[in-house]
């Protein structure tokens, strides 16, 4: 109800000063419901109001939503007149503003969710508002409510005052959570986290979430072990946010990560400063804005992001640049803004904004109509990270900076940037003991060390090297053709996991032998990933470079020798 106030104070005082026309950008009837109710009561002496609402009428053989008039209070309204059942459809909201604008008897007309008029209804709306507010003079207060500013017309905007939508705080939803948990005796951590999981909703669907919680989950629904609640309200969530299908809720799994020490080390001194951001701002501290990631793929960008979301105990939202894109001018940068309103309304959260190089990478054009649209979208991306005060922290990764612009980098828009190179062996042993160690696979370590040696003799021959994902479809299609091969066999179930350590290792070199790794179709590729990440000065994500043995060696050489290539490639070109 504290918002419903606010903004209710707000319209008076705005309505007081001249302007009489108020636009609020609201979604659901629920959210300006309480509005309108304060406005009668406290402001407007229980004047009558009228309120629009749509319903489906025949015009010219086809459904359109219609406005009817309604009167919000029980006492008699002179201004309801017969003649609007008789106008055309079109019509009837234009003649009943002409009617009852300037009716002294009148305190309020309320015209809800404008976006649901059809284009004649829009304009003759528009025609007889603007004819009225351009006049001046007194008059009811006229409120109307779009789900996006957007969907408004142009010419209204020089004479109404709009009011933004906004998500209640973490405040309002801690208040309305401890009403709704009616006294049940809960962790405050526990309560934290709940009212973490809830940002992006408003107030009035938070009763709604708890008691069908208790429906689906009983006693066991604020179980603080199993925690139930948060699983319904990450579901629900989904929902909230497939409604615009900008932005998409990944529910995450603590990945294990080989090394990346310098930046799983970076991410928790930013985790401590997140944990008690109000005292690090008191005391001076700005708010971590977030990082980028550069790296060739296959080489754990992706899990980082799922790794951060479990470390730092925040819901991890996924951005799409391919979502962004529109079809009509303007549909791209209306896109990014909403996205990014809306990652700034789950806060506490993590933005995970992936393959960020395919949303501005040609930013820099010489003037062509694509390029000037992602100059204003590169600007406009630029200038919220610039100016992010929100507990949104973004974690964004890029294949490649080819074609970002430089002010990407530039210090003040991310916190710090970072990239990943073509892994160590010393690495791609761990990822490859990860996978082994998965659920069915433990009974076949024994024979993954020599199983390892091998694939590493085999790939330092043959200059074959093999990414984070190379070791991760390996070992995959490695028990893939186990069990295919163990079913042939026509042996006993009882001996497969014996099967397993026998086979493993020509298994896994057959399977090594017959896969493209990355290295053999993406050489030019790394060569220009890793001059690119050399002249950038990123952060080496995992530190000093350990002792190098004969894989490593043989890697630095291959690389070296595309480099060469490159070089040369260019200077005949």
């Amino acid at each position: 109800m504290f918002k419903a106030e606010q903004l209710a104070r707000e319209i008076m005082q705005t309505y007081q000063s001249g302007k009489r026309c108020i636009v609020m950008e609201m979604e659901n009837h629920q959210e300006w419901e309480s509005v309108a109710e304060i406005l009668q009561r406290d402001y407007l002496e229980n004047k009558p109001c009228l309120e629009v609402r749509f319903s489906l009428r025949k015009a010219n053989g086809a459904n359109v939503y219609a406005p009817a008039f309604y009167q919000k209070l029980d006492t008699p309204c002179e201004a309801i007149r017969d003649e609007l059942e008789e106008a055309r459809p079109g019509s009837a909201l234009a003649i009943g503003l002409s009617l009852w604008g300037t009716d002294p008897s009148l305190g309020m007309i309320l015209i809800g969710s404008v976006q649901l008029l059809d284009t004649e209804s829009k304009m003759q709306m528009q025609q007889a508002l603007t004819q009225q507010l351009r006049t001046g003079g007194k008059g009811p207060v006229i409120l109307l409510t779009v789900s996006h500013l957007e969907q408004l017309p142009k010419d209204l905007f020089p004479y109404v005052y709009v009011i933004r939508g906004r998500k209640p705080d973490p405040a309002e939803l801690r208040a309305c959570v401890e009403e709704a948990l009616a006294g049940k005796p809960l962790e405050e951590s526990f309560k934290r986290k709940i009212v973490s999981y809830l940002q992006g909703f408003q107030t009035y669907e938070i009763p709604y979430l708890f008691r069908r919680a208790e429906l689906l989950y009983g006693a066991e629904a604020f179980d603080e072990e199993k925690k139930p609640i948060l699983e319904l309200i990450s579901r629900e969530k989904v929902q909230l946010l497939e409604r615009e299908n900008l932005l998409e809720w990944k529910m995450v799994r603590r990945p294990d990560l080989a090394n990346m020490d310098v930046l799983k080390a970076y991410l928790k001194e930013s985790g401590e400063i997140m944990s008690c951001l109000e005292d690090a701002v008191r005391h001076g501290v700005d708010v971590p804005k977030g990082i980028l990631i550069l790296g060739l793929p296959g080489t754990g960008k992706s899990l980082f992001a799922q790794y951060a979301a479990e470390e730092l105990k925040m819901p991890l939202i996924r951005l799409d640049m391919g979502k962004m894109m529109g079809g009509h001018v303007g549909d791209s940068e209306r896109n990014l803004r909403n996205a990014q309103r809306q990652a700034e309304e789950m806060a506490p959260c993590i933005l995970w904004i992936d393959e960020i190089e395919k949303g501005f990478s040609g930013s820099g054009g010489k003037g062509q109509e694509e390029g000037a649209y992602l100059r204003r979208m590169t600007g406009s991306f630029l200038t919220w990270l610039q100016e992010k005060k929100s507990s949104c922290y973004i974690i964004a990764t890029a294949n490649s900076i080819r074609g970002l612009p430089p002010e990407f980098f530039r210090k003040g828009r991310f916190d710090e940037c970072f990239c990943t190179y073509m892994p160590t062996e010393s690495e791609l042993r761990e990822v490859l003991r990860v996978h082994m160690e998965r659920p069915g696979r433990g009974h076949a370590a024994p024979a993954a060390g020599a199983a390892a040696d091998k694939i590493f003799q085999l790939a330092t021959a043959s200059k074959r090297f093999l990414t984070g994902a190379d070791a991760s479809a390996l070992v995959s299609n490695t028990f893939r053709r186990l069990y295919l091969d163990f079913s042939k066999s026509g042996m006993p179930f009882s001996e497969k996991m014996e099967y397993d350590r026998n086979h493993l290792l020509e298994v896994m070199e057959a399977e090594f032998q017959g896969m493209k790794v990355f290295s053999q179709t993406n050489g030019a590729d790394i060569a220009e990933y890793t001059t690119a990440a050399r002249l950038s000065n990123f952060v080496d994500a995992s530190g000093d470079t350990p002792k190098r043995t004969r894989y490593d060696e043989r890697l630095a050489e291959f690389i070296a020798e595309e480099e060469a290539k490159q070089k040369n490639h260019k200077m005949y070109k």
